[in-house]
């Protein structure tokens, strides 16, 4: 069953300060209208989520993951590839390393 999650922009926003320390201010024309994620499998068991995020083709956003190793409990995070949000919708995917769990999603506005 395919489940899709909405991501907030006060949400990933308040991640992002918690998980970098520092969020970079977005230039005002740059339009993203929602994002959501799923979380995905892939082979040998890697965990990860795509998150795709629309808008009007001038801003670009990465997913971003905290992860959490199942042997060490140890947290970290991962970043996807920068996409554009397309009025269509654009997909950034992450994954963890093998033999961790996706534990929180967000998103990251580059431009």
């Amino acid at each position: 069953m395919l489940v899709r999650h909405r991501l907030g922009v006060t949400a990933a926003v308040a991640a992002m300060a918690v998980g970098a320390g520092v969020v970079a201010a977005t230039p005002a024309s740059a339009v993203i209208t929602g994002c959501t994620y799923v979380h995905v499998t892939g082979s040998g068991g890697h965990r990860g989520a795509a998150v795709t995020c629309k808008g009007d083709g001038t801003s670009r956003f990465q997913a971003a993951v905290t992860c959490k190793r199942l042997d060490t409990g140890y947290e970290y995070r991962h970043d996807g590839p920068p996409e554009w949000a397309w009025p269509g919708g654009g997909t950034s995917t992450v994954w963890c390393d093998l033999g961790a769990n996706v534990i929180h999603v967000a998103y990251v506005r580059l431009s």
